[in-house]
């Protein structure tokens, strides 16, 4: 598959036809070019919807034409796009690993079901959609990284309801390009503020303004490189613009566009809160890049929640970000930190098992029973008489402990101690 700025072109029939019947695309796209034999006779002519009778007609006809498939774009194609890419990004919101992003969303539950809306209509362009559907197959670590950064973006901006048009998409479109440039040789892992970032800017500046990212999201991406915040005892990545402009995604999305896009209807709606949104959106970024960065340079995992708190408060503070948007992100910090330490105390109680791995804490995170996973009846431990009855798998909760399968499993007299201390902690 070769995705291009014009389309998809497929240069293998198998593939090609693997693509059209796994995202049920069968009548709803067309070629932009025709089949020809190889004296040049049209086989397929273009504009012909695709159907099963089509794909046999080439799979008994194969080695006698040139193989080449250049899908037409449409609207079925551009709403398969848009689907495909939004269920990978909200994919990074149930990843239970991805722990402050989950706490993100998870309390804003009222909000969730405008968030498909809002990631699919942020792909509003064929150019928009097909560059990064271009990056989730090629790049798909790379993809995750730009969707945690729009996810973060746009979820500082979602704690709150704001009346500016275009904000939540902007917000999120500004964390998705912010680092679009620097995809090389895994350099989007090492830190980037102060001057690598001014650094990379310029770069994924030029990629925003070839995808025809709206001013608001490419000026909130060009500014977000002012944020006067440092890392201590941690090196900047290394940016050298010329040979980032050589790595080949970059050449491919800095060959531009050479179609016509359809936006969407209602792109312009800005227009009479350009200003509001614009501000907003700069702030969303530079709390998702300050955010960002220090997730990646955290190496005590345990104590991240602290760290988050108390750095973000201090710099909040100081001036660093918008009041109104700083302060629901620091309660989230909060909640985060307290989930944590209510984690950190729920595996404390359930390693005092004698059996070591069987004690189990339910359900988790809000953990408010404990039970005996391998049925150690002989335990002297076991509470008689009060088997728990689990009805549907339980999650772990990212890394910690095992899944509980379906069953009846007995009563754990920790579960006092787990009262005493959660209680104690919720005081």
């Amino acid at each position: 598959m070769k995705i291009t700025s014009a389309g998809i072109e497929f240069l293998e029939f198998n593939e090609f036809k693997n693509f059209a019947v796994d995202y049920d695309l069968l009548g709803s796209v067309s070629l932009s070019e025709p089949v020809v034999d190889k004296n040049g006779n049209i086989l397929i002519k273009e504009k012909v919807a695709i159907k099963e009778n089509v794909l046999k007609k080439l799979e008994g006809l194969e080695g006698n034409y040139i193989p080449s498939f250049k899908l037409a774009m449409s609207k079925d194609l551009m709403k398969m796009l848009r689907q495909v890419l939004s269920k990978a990004i909200l994919s990074r919101i149930d990843d239970r690993s991805n722990e402050f992003i989950f706490h993100l969303y998870e309390q804003n539950a009222e909000r969730m079901a405008s968030l498909k809306g809002i990631i699919q209509n942020a792909f509003y362009s064929k150019t928009i959609a097909l560059s990064f559907f271009r990056i989730l197959l090629s790049h798909k670590e790379f993809f995750y990284h730009l969707a945690d950064f729009g996810l973060l973006s746009l979820g500082s901006v979602i704690q709150k309801q704001y009346g500016f048009k275009m904000v939540n998409r902007y917000s999120f479109l500004a964390g998705l390009c912010a680092d679009i440039a620097v995809s090389k040789e895994g350099l989007y892992r090492q830190s980037f503020f102060g001057s690598s970032l001014t650094t990379a800017v310029s770069l994924n500046i030029e990629i925003a303004r070839k995808l025809n990212l709206p001013e608001e999201v490419i000026s909130a991406i060009n500014n977000h490189s002012n944020s006067n915040f440092d890392i201590p005892g941690v090196n900047q990545a290394t940016v050298n613009v010329e040979d980032l402009r050589k790595h080949q995604l970059n050449q491919d999305l800095l060959s531009g566009s050479g179609m016509e896009d359809d936006a969407s209807d209602d792109e312009e709606e800005a227009g009479e809160y350009a200003d509001n949104t614009a501000e907003v959106t700069l702030d969303a970024l530079k709390i998702a890049r300050y955010i960002m960065e220090n997730l990646k340079t955290t190496t005590d995992k345990e104590h991240v929640s602290e760290k988050l708190l108390v750095m973000f408060t201090y710099n909040a503070e100081k001036g660093l970000f918008r009041k109104d948007l700083a302060d629901p992100m620091i309660d989230r910090f909060k909640e985060f930190d307290h989930a944590i330490k209510r984690i950190r105390t729920i595996a404390e109680i359930e390693n005092k098992c004698k059996f070591q791995t069987s004690a189990w804490a339910y359900p988790k995170p809000k953990s408010s029973q404990i039970l005996c996973k391998d049925r150690n009846y002989e335990c002297p431990w076991i509470v008689n008489g009060w088997d728990l009855r689990i009805i549907s798998p339980q999650d772990p909760f990212g890394y910690i402990g095992t899944a509980l399968e379906v069953g009846t499993y007995p009563k754990c007299a920790l579960e006092e101690e787990l009262h005493a201390k959660i209680k104690y902690t919720d005081s």
